[in-house]
């Protein structure tokens, strides 16, 4: 996992957006992929299984005329396959409908796959309006009617939360070099307190499923 992350950093990742993509690779993805806010070649493709894939319908406010908090999502009432959404739901406010339309175009045992920051510095696309719980998200989703909501803490522990919203001051060389300290400093505080990863998430991961 250290190699891998460091890897990413490399890369000009941010952690947070690491540890997403790492964790992408135990879910598959299937048939008609509707991905919502993903923009051009996201990197998350490189980490998700694929079975029978059709061409991915991308979705994104810049390259469509879409407003995601009152316009209908261009596909038909239970068409897709698989919903993604990773780091879109944050630049939303009108949150519920957007959750709703979801669950209109979505098939039954269709999977909704995604993503949202928590600890995480504000970043206007073109708006930032929320941070999302794991209770907020349970309310969003169950209103909307989705059912077996999984969610999952994503990230490591408060020095990786520090990490993650200062590296970017600094250039790309130095970015590495300190990840090592912050990361081991991390998994020593991690031992003493395990809940510690709960309690600092970067951000959550989380599945849904219509009946």
């Amino acid at each position: 996992m250290f190699f891998d992350i460091l890897k990413s950093i490399a890369r000009n990742k941010s952690l947070a957006r690491t540890l997403m993509n790492l964790e992408l690779r135990k879910y598959k993805i299937y048939g008609q992929v509707l991905d919502i806010g993903g923009g051009v070649n996201p990197s998350y493709f490189n980490f998700l299984q694929k079975e029978d894939v059709a061409p991915v319908k991308n979705l994104d406010s810049k390259n469509t005329a879409i407003d995601f908090e009152k316009d209908r999502l261009p596909a038909d009432a239970e068409s897709v396959d698989c919903v993604l959404m990773f780091n879109i739901l944050e630049h939303i406010y009108n949150h519920n409908f957007l959750a709703g339309e979801i669950f209109r175009v979505i098939k039954k045992g269709g999977l909704v796959l995604g993503f949202v920051p928590f600890l995480v510095n504000y970043h206007p696309d073109p708006h930032d309006y929320f941070r999302y719980t794991e209770e907020a998200l349970r309310k969003i989703f169950n209103q909307a009617g989705f059912a077996d909501l999984k969610i999952k803490t994503v990230g490591h522990g408060p020095l990786a939360v520090n990490y993650n919203n200062i590296v970017f001051a600094f250039p790309r060389l130095a970015r590495l070099a300190i990840f090592p300290l912050y990361y081991f400093m991390d998994c020593l505080l991690i031992k003493l307190k395990p809940d510690v990863t709960d309690r600092f998430p970067l951000g959550y991961l989380f599945t849904a499923s219509k009946k």
